[in-house]
C-alpha cells in the first residue's frame, strides 16, 4: 500500500530577498524564479509579506502570520537562518470564493475554522512548554 506524504511548499532566500532554493512543494510556481528578488517577481506583495520577513530576521525568531494573497488565505512561517538566509514555508488555508455571498460566506467560514483549530493548537503547545516539574511533592 502506498502511502501519500503532503509536502509542505518552501522557499529559501537570501539576504537581498533572492529566491536560492525551493522546495518540490513549490518548484512549478518557484522553480523557474530562482535567483530573482521575491519582491521583483510579485511587487504588489512586498507590502505584505516583507514586514514579517524582516521581523524574523531581526528578532533571530521564527514568525508565523496568516495572509491573504492573489485568492488564497495562507499560514505562512519565516524562519531566519544561520547564514543569513530565511527559510519560508506556507500552507493555503483556502481559497475565497468571489462567485456570490453564500459561496463567500461559505469559505471565510472553512478558513476561520482553519485558523481557529491553527489557534488552539498554538495555545496547548503554548502551554505544554511552560509546564514544569517540580521535584520533592508528596
Amino acid at each position: 500500500m502506498a502511502v501519500t506524504v503532503e509536502q509542505v511548499p518552501s522557499v529559501i532566500l537570501d539576504e537581498d530577498y533572492r529566491i536560492v532554493e525551493v522546495g518540490p512543494a513549490a518548484e512549478a510556481t518557484f522553480g523557474p524564479l530562482i535567483g530573482q528578488n521575491v519582491f521583483d517577481c510579485f511587487p504588489d506583495a512586498t507590502g505584505l509579506y516583507r514586514p514579517h520577513y524582516e521581523n524574523a530576521r531581526a528578532t533571530g525568531q521564527a514568525v508565523e502570520f496568516a495572509q491573504y494573497y492573489d485568492g488564497y488565505v495562507m499560514l505562512i512561517n519565516a524562519e531566519p537562518l544561520e547564514d543569513g538566509r530565511l527559510a519560508v514555508a506556507w500552507e493555503i488555508l483556502g481559497m475565497l470564493d468571489t462567485m456570490n455571498l453564500d459561496a463567500l460566506r461559505l469559505s471565510l467560514g472553512r478558513i476561520l475554522a482553519k485558523l481557529e483549530g491553527y489557534e488552539k493548537r498554538t495555545r496547548m503547545e503554548l502551554g505544554r512548554e511552560s509546564l514544569r516539574l517540580i521535584e520533592g511533592g508528596a
